[in-house]
């Protein structure tokens, strides 16, 4: 995992980090997760790691996309801190059981934005997130 201390390896980073994180649920697989963000820092971190460690010991998974990333812009990276901009759109999907009976349905969302604070330390770390209203 090769992302620089730029706006650009900071914008390929969130990026990764969302495309891991629609993995994890599609697999019920939090290690996905874990090495990417602080779960102490960002409770939609601590959230998606919780969820997916939840659906693993039930045998269930995500079907469909968990989230689409729009567009991601990196604020000027300070120091060893970033601020990265989001649009992004959740489309419908489910959870289903190991018989594949929809365990949880979710109504597509968005597009709404989503700011990522990205700290780097040996990489970069999600910090936290929040919803943009």
């Amino acid at each position: 995992m090769k992302f620089p201390k730029t706006k650009r390896g900071a914008e390929d980073f969130v990026r990764f980090a969302m495309a891991q994180v629609s993995k994890a649920y599609a697999t019920a697989d939090p290690t996905l997760i874990q090495p990417l963000v602080d779960v102490k820092t960002c409770p939609d971190c601590s959230r998606w790691v919780r969820a997916t460690t939840e659906m693993k010991q039930k045998s269930q998974h995500y079907e469909g996309v968990f989230v689409n990333m729009q567009s991601v812009h990196s604020l000027t990276v300070k120091g060893d801190a970033v601020g990265v901009i989001t649009q992004v759109v959740a489309p419908a999907g489910k959870t289903v059981d190991s018989q594949g009976r929809t365990v949880h349905a979710r109504s597509a969302e968005g597009p709404f934005r989503t700011d990522f604070f990205l700290q780097f330390r040996e990489h970069w770390f999600v910090t936290n997130t929040e919803i943009v209203r």
